[in-house]
């Protein structure tokens, strides 16, 4: 490809050439830097439109064209360079977006696919009948059974945070009023 965009760059200073200064063509001089901005990177447009530049700047040269002042002629091929550049660039950007795109289109296409996955099995569990066991409370799953937090973490793919009930709150208060009062009984009774 870095061929085609050195042949192409020849091919449109030829063109130029041949068309006199009386046609402007250094919009075609866009057509190599594209090439690079498409298939290279940020480097090669810079140095695409630096050679653009140049070969704009050597057509005119070779032409033979006198201007009213010297510096048109430098004024113009700065100028195929600058349009060379900010095109190769915004079509660099462009490209660029492009694949971001495509690439943010795969990952949201299996989000999904793993969304679909996860309400399937979770249908699939709302649906069957799960067993518990009635003296741990351990749920059966397939052939294995698990804790509950391990069934609603690998299961459901919940996360799981622990906490304590009102009630087991109070029961927890009662045996700790109820073990320091026998505690001090006990202290009292060894007095």
């Amino acid at each position: 490809m870095a061929l085609a965009s050195i042949l192409s760059l020849f091919a449109m200073a030829y063109i130029d050439y041949i068309t006199g200064y009386e046609l402007v063509f250094s919009a075609a001089y866009l057509i190599p830097v594209s090439f690079c901005a498409w298939h290279f990177g940020r480097r090669a447009v810079l140095l695409m439109s630096i050679a653009s530049g140049i070969a704009a700047f050597v057509v005119d040269t070779i032409d033979g064209h006198s201007y009213s002042h010297f510096m048109i002629q430098y004024w113009n091929s700065f100028t195929c360079l600058l349009i060379s550049l900010i095109t190769g660039l915004l079509l660099l950007r462009l490209k660029r977006t492009l694949e971001d795109r495509k690439q943010m289109n795969i990952d949201l296409q299996q989000a999904l696919e793993e969304l679909k996955r996860s309400t399937a099995e979770i249908r699939k569990l709302q649906n069957g009948l799960q067993v518990v066991c009635a003296w741990t409370k351990q749920i059966k799953v397939g052939e294995k059974w698990m804790t509950p937090d391990e069934f609603l973490s690998s299961q459901l793919h919940l996360k799981i945070s622990h906490g304590m009930s009102p009630e087991a709150s109070r029961d927890f208060e009662t045996q700790i009023k109820s073990s320091a009062l026998q505690e001090k009984r006990v202290q009292v009774e060894h007095k």
